[in-house]
């Protein structure tokens, strides 16, 4: 044993450290490290859930952007005496869009503006896994005007 400096003259085994009967210590600490391993855990889960419905949220918007942007691409490369209400109504969603956005609906909308162009819009919509319909996302794109003698 240790000897204190006191009692080093002395010769006598003084403790440096009183003894002190630590009995069910290491069991109080184990079922504190269980509780707040318990704790991390079942806010881990929930966590990882709400990342991957963020994650399919952010995809489902991009495939969206995606789709509207190749069906306006489709409809720029028409003569625009081609773009028609009949066209525009047979427009439908992809399969891969289909298969990402369940539910997925495609609506196109065509109004003449006051300068003689043509305003086409087209929206896509679809419900969340809420059951919720989700904000349409839009792509506007203008035309110039059907001229007459362009054959249809």
């Amino acid at each position: 044993m240790r000897h204190s400096l006191i009692n080093r003259n002395l010769k006598l085994p003084v403790p440096t450290r009183l003894a002190v009967r630590r009995s069910g210590a290491l069991m109080v600490e184990v079922v504190v490290g269980a509780v707040l391993l318990g704790i991390f855990l079942t806010s881990v889960g929930p966590m990882f859930r709400w990342i991957r419905d963020a994650r399919l949220t952010s995809d489902r918007h991009l495939f969206a952007n995606q789709e509207l942007a190749t069906q306006m691409e489709q409809l720029a490369a028409l003569p625009p005496s081609q773009i028609t209400d009949e066209r525009l109504k047979s427009l439908s969603i992809t399969e891969s869009t289909g298969a990402m956005i369940p539910d997925a609906r495609l609506t196109a909308v065509k109004q003449p503006t006051e300068d003689g162009l043509q305003r086409v819009t087209l929206a896509i919509t679809w419900v969340n896994d809420a059951g919720m319909d989700v904000e349409p996302k839009r792509l506007t794109a203008w035309f110039p005007p059907a001229s007459e003698g362009e054959a249809e």
